[in-house]
């Protein structure tokens, strides 16, 4: 066999989309592992996504990861949107998949102020409330990578025994065909179709306990720029949280001279 039809043949699978979406991670400073495997929050068995891209900490304590799961196709990809998807929905859960602890810690903050991370978790009401593949049949692919996504989400950012961790786990579905926001228009005349390179969707997954967190969708074009804004919220979650990294550690000021 030629290696032009071994190589027409990873062509056609999503293979080159998962390498550019690591590739895309790491130039950006994250560290990233491909075919990565999680354990199933509702299985308990072991799963895999396509990519982790996880902010470097040699601490530990603050575990920032934007799990990616890639789906290579030629059909449209749709997310459906209205002004009030999020509506009366709690701004923190939208926000990510969370530790308990990271969870507390956000809460206890919100009274004294989120600092330089509020901005990203402050968001309209208006979002995307479903995704969908044009032209899908029976089973619509777009569905089951929202859900491959949350249950990788959670199974990384799931608490630890021990020394608690402050884990983000950001959910995130790269395409490579065209991605289009639809709406109702005005007056109830008909659908909206916009084209986007980045959207996302409120999604929420039972295992059995119900998860719920806005998944992003980007574009094949979009990667680059997305990593590179996904590193910036990191740099920001670590730079507001480092006083809760040093409280875990017991760390104390050490004492100067004639003190």
């Amino acid at each position: 066999m030629s290696v032009d039809k071994v190589c027409q043949w990873l062509d056609r699978t999503g293979f080159p989309l998962e390498m550019e979406a690591a590739s895309a991670f790491r130039r950006a400073g994250f560290e990233v592992r491909q075919s990565f495997t999680y354990p199933d929050p509702q299985s308990e068995k072991g799963r895999e996504i396509d990519v982790l891209a996880t902010q470097p900490d040699f601490m530990r304590v603050i575990e920032i990861s934007f799990i990616v799961e890639c789906k290579a196709s030629p059909n449209p990809w749709v997310v459906l949107t209205s002004e009030d998807a999020l509506r009366n929905y709690n701004r923190l859960f939208a926000f990510a998949i969370t530790s308990n602890a990271a969870r507390r810690v956000l809460a206890e903050r919100w009274q004294q102020g989120l600092g330089k991370i509020l901005p990203h978790i402050e968001r309209p009401s208006r979002g995307g409330y479903g995704f969908r593949q044009a032209f899908a049949k029976d089973n619509d692919p777009a569905y089951s990578a929202a859900i491959a996504v949350m249950k990788a989400s959670q199974g990384v950012a799931k608490d630890r025994e021990g020394m608690p961790k402050l884990a983000f786990a950001f959910p995130v579905i790269v395409v490579d065909a065209p991605l289009f926001e639809c709406s109702l228009a005005e007056n109830n005349s008909g659908l909206n179709l916009e084209e986007v390179e980045q959207s996302n969707f409120l999604f929420s997954v039972h295992t059995p306990q119900e998860i719920g967190c806005c998944v992003k969708v980007v574009t094949r074009r979009k990667l680059n720029s997305y990593a590179g804004w996904a590193k910036e919220l990191a740099d920001t979650i670590t730079m507001e949280l480092k006083e809760e990294e040093d409280k875990a550690f017991g760390k104390r000021r050490k004492p100067t001279c004639g003190a």
